[in-house]
């Protein structure tokens, strides 16, 4: 497990300012009621070797600005401060991958800072300026840290006790990467989320690095193999960031989730290839719980109702995941839940 204090600060936002050169970071002071604290989030990558390409350095983001899954109501109970979070999905933590935050191959790449054009501390100061000027409230997760003697005063004039980094996706380094950070790990991954204080809107805010993987094992460690579901690759050609290089499509999605009055449930999977498709080895996994697919073969653009026992699907929201027989997710939803008697929800792709 990666050595990260896994924590959540929440809190209104004070003030926010571009890291000292030489530090891809923005800069945020957070108000927690009597007490202050220092955030910092990622805007360029220092993971990299010497000599990778520049554009290999800017971020992976995803911002999603009505954002719902079943995690943000234990968000938004919290209470302000900053305090540590246990790493599990019943307890709130958070993981990019197994935890089904976000369809990943929505995310994009921008430069980290460019004047004159569209940037990520671009967006970001945009996001924070707004939530501010709202009073909303602004919970992050990360990794709690003592901060140095004076480490901030240069930028805001002071220097809270305690911080908060690591505001990103944590796992799936390379081998060299996590033998120096040490990193990687599962249910401790870092993302920041804006909750509007005057309607029930939510705005999600997740950061990866390039050099990520996004298949990941138990020890959130890179997993060989890609299955389409992941976050896109860059043309990097010259060390310039170009568009998004092709990609394989998902051999299969999940399309719909009815949950009868019995406490059963019935997930239709759909094969959305052009060839039969052999589902011998494949899974549809919660965090608790695993059902392995019949050897069962699809054909081409049909679906396949899977019977899912009582206690499979909960009422209150959750998360099912479809992986193949290699272990790798080929699907990952969330969905909201609904009342006893039963309820059916459909997944957009």
């Amino acid at each position: 497990m990666g050595q990260i204090n896994y924590s959540c600060l929440k809190g209104k936002i004070d003030r926010f300012k571009p890291a000292p050169a030489g530090n891809p970071h923005l800069w945020m002071l957070i108000d927690a009621g009597s007490d202050s604290f220092f955030a910092t989030v990622n805007i360029q990558s220092s993971k990299d070797a010497p000599g990778s390409p520049v554009a290999e350095t800017y971020l992976n983001f995803l911002v999603d600005d009505d954002y719902r899954h079943p995690i943000v109501d234990h968000l938004r109970e919290l209470q302000p401060g900053l305090k540590q979070q246990q790493r599990t999905y019943a307890a709130g933590a958070l993981d990019y991958i197994k935890g089904n935050l976000f369809d990943p191959r929505k995310m994009r790449v921008l430069p980290s800072q460019s004047a004159g054009s569209d940037s990520l501390i671009g967006r970001l100061q945009a996001l924070f300026g707004l939530a501010r000027d709202q009073n909303d409230d602004i919970v992050i997760v990360g990794s709690q840290f003592a901060t140095s003697h004076g480490q901030t005063n240069a930028v805001f004039g002071e220097t809270p006790a305690f911080g908060i980094d690591n505001t990103h996706m944590a796992q799936g380094d390379p081998p060299d990467i996590d033998a120096k950070l040490h990193e990687n790990g599962t249910w401790h991954d870092g993302a920041i989320f804006l909750f509007s204080t005057t309607t029930d809107r939510v705005t999600a805010i997740f950061l990866a690095f390039q050099t990520q993987a996004w298949q990941t094992d138990a020890h959130g460690q890179a997993l060989d193999g890609t299955t389409g579901f992941e976050a896109p690759r860059y043309d990097l050609t010259g060390g310039k960031l170009g568009n998004p290089l092709p990609a394989p499509a998902p051999l299969a999605e999940l399309t719909s989730l009815n949950r009868l009055a019995d406490g059963s449930s019935q997930l239709v999977v759909a094969n959305m290839s052009t060839q039969p498709l052999d589902l011998s080895g494949w899974k549809v996994t919660t965090p608790d719980a695993s059902l392995d697919l019949s050897a069962t073969t699809i054909a081409p653009g049909q679906p396949l109702s899977v019977t899912l026992q009582s206690g499979f699907v909960v009422d209150t929201g959750g998360i099912l995941s479809l992986l193949d027989a290699r272990g790798l997710r080929v699907d990952g939803v969330a969905y909201p839940g609904g009342p006893a008697t039963g309820w059916s929800t459909s997944f957009a792709t």
